[in-house]
């Protein structure tokens, strides 16, 4: 397989994409604030002013990150133009993000932009088909534009994540009933109220659908029970985002004017918005107050732990994770908390001894095995982090990030045929990832000895169908380690040359040092015998450490 022709041009390739990025990112403008509060529109200058200055020192995520701050402060003041500027900015530097692009669909859709929106929501799920209230979006705006077929289709592939919603079932009952299949529709509408039965709203689509059927004494019977409690979903983050409690998406077609106002009594939305952009300093200030109200929540403790720790207030941290534990004491999460915390700062021994003892009281947190894992592969214990990592698998078999942490265990042990088999099985059962497990199967080919035939001639046509797919970095990589295992060292050197530009695109100079020891290895006409460089996270997963300063300081104070 030749990448020739394809490395020779890749340079100017990924020019023309950056100049092309650079070239929609758009400046935002100073808005007019006149109409505003004083105190409102203070708070909009300082939170400007902040941004301003930590701006030209922001590449890749975290730019994307305070421009979406900023497009929530000013979405909540109203100003919606200036906002969807700041928000297409942050999809501009991070275009594969589902979050700002879902945040920016609710933008257009409280502006009245519908088809626009629709459009927004369909390329968020295509990202993302994990967060519900995105599928719930596509659903309504389908429904909207009458694509009912495709609403039952989105409605149909909610999977896990759609199985006990209430509002996934009564959007199936929509379709049903436009589909005029009435006891399919009478079933999703007991089905939502069985889930959540003070939704009374239901028992007017249960009435429209008696109605259908020429049921005029059952559609009366059910009109009496009608209340206005509608469905509702929890919408984290487009609830941060709008300054709302929660989203109602059930009329989802009607634009709304302003974004409801937030629940002052509930400021825990907030610090989850917060924390879901890493404004982690500025989360501080909601999580404090709803301490206020619940001082003995151990949950909320646990949050609030974590974020103390990471901003480097460990005495703070560790005494509220260890009164999170001593109020809830066989609470699996709160030991996770705290070992997060031990771990922070640095006692790595009592983080693991919190971590075991976690996943003994509850097998399957996810995050107790990973940490634990990345524990033992520091510690060289590679045989039993592969463990870890395997039951990760069992957890999240759809989560092709896994497969990659068993891999590495399994070839830091000298097991790179089994790390192999266990790629393959991946293969046959992750589906929305399996382009990166591909990305690993042609890694572990190019890099182990004693594969077959088959195997080799499979990992070639992976690298050639990633290739052409997405031109990442880490897949240009891949693509180097299968011209290097063929011998074609000086194309190899070629490839890799470009993953380091396409690095240093995405993430700026520094973005390129993982990729310079593979290049170095095909300069002197060495073929590397790890599927990814020595110092790779995979082989070294780095211990949890507080944010840098820069990144712990304060940024805007959060919108009140």
């Amino acid at each position: 397989m030749k990448f020739t022709r394809i490395a020779l041009g890749c340079a100017f390739a990924l020019m023309s994409a950056a100049a092309l990025a650079q070239s929609v990112i758009r400046p935002v403008p100073i808005p007019d604030m006149s109409k505003l509060p004083k105190a409102e529109s203070d708070q909009l200058v300082e939170t400007r002013a902040v941004f301003d200055r930590t701006k030209p020192n922001l590449v890749g995520a975290p730019l994307a990150e305070a421009y979406a701050l900023l497009a929530s402060s000013y979405t909540q003041a109203g100003l919606y133009d200036v906002a969807d500027i700041a928000l297409g900015n942050a999809t501009v530097v991070v275009p594969d993000d589902a979050r700002w692009i879902y945040l920016r669909g609710l933008l257009a859709r409280m502006r009245n932009q519908l088809p626009q929106a629709r459009q927004y929501f369909e390329e968020a799920l295509r990202l993302d088909r994990k967060y519900l209230p995105m599928r719930v979006a596509v659903i309504e705006a389908r429904l909207a534009a009458g694509d009912v077929d495709g609403a039952a289709q989105a409605a149909n592939q909610a999977g896990v994540e759609g199985r006990d919603s209430a509002m996934i079932a009564s959007l199936r009952a929509r379709v049903a009933m436009r589909q005029q299949r009435y006891p399919e529709a009478l079933g999703a509408v007991s089905d939502a109220l069985r889930l959540e039965p003070a939704a009374n709203q239901l028992y007017a689509l249960q009435a429209d659908i008696f109605s259908a059927q020429g049921n005029a004494a059952a559609a009366t019977a059910a009109r009496a029970k009608a209340g206005n409690t509608p469905v509702r979903i929890l919408d984290t983050l487009g609830a941060g985002f709008l300054g709302a409690s929660s989203i109602d998406l059930s009329a989802a077609a009607a634009p709304a004017a302003a974004p409801a106002a937030a629940d002052k009594d509930d400021p825990i939305n907030q610090a989850r918005f917060l924390i879901a952009v890493q404004q982690f300093a500025a989360a501080r200030t909601p999580l404090e107050q709803a301490l206020k109200r619940e001082p003995n929540n151990a949950g909320l403790l646990s949050l609030s732990a974590r974020i103390e720790a990471m901003l480097g207030a460990s005495a703070t941290a560790k005494a509220r994770a260890s009164e999170a534990v001593r109020l809830s004491p066989n609470d699996a999460a709160a030991l996770v908390s705290r070992g997060v915390v031990a771990e922070t700062g640095g006692d790595e021994a009592a983080a693991q001894a919190d971590y075991e003892k976690a996943i003994a009281l509850d097998a399957k947190l996810v995050e107790a095995r990973l940490l634990l894992g990345n524990r033992l592969m520091r510690q060289n214990r590679y045989a039993p982090a592969a463990e870890q990592y395997r039951q990760l698998i069992k957890l999240q078999p759809q989560q092709a990030d896994n497969y990659a942490r068993l891999a590495a265990a399994q070839v830091a042990d000298g097991r790179c045929l089994e790390a192999l088999k266990e790629v393959e099985a991946g293969l046959q059962s992750v589906k929305e990832q399996r382009g990166f497990v591909m990305q690993v199967y042609v890694r572990l080919v190019a890099t182990c000895r004693g594969i077959t035939p088959e195997q080799r001639k499979t990992g070639i046509d992976y690298a050639r169908e990633l290739y052409r797919a997405r031109n990442t970095p880490a897949v240009i990589e891949a693509a180097a380690l299968i011209e290097a295992f063929g011998g074609n060292f000086t194309v190899a050197e070629e490839v890799q040359s470009s993953a380091m530009f396409a690095a240093v695109r995405d993430g700026g100079t520094e973005a390129a040092a993982p990729f310079q020891e593979f290049y170095k290895r095909f300069q002197a006409k060495q073929m590397p015998d790890r599927p990814w460089p020595s110092n790779d996270g995979y082989f070294k997963p780095a211990r949890l450490q507080p944010l840098p300063p820069e990144r712990a300081a304060p940024t805007a104070k959060p919108a009140k």
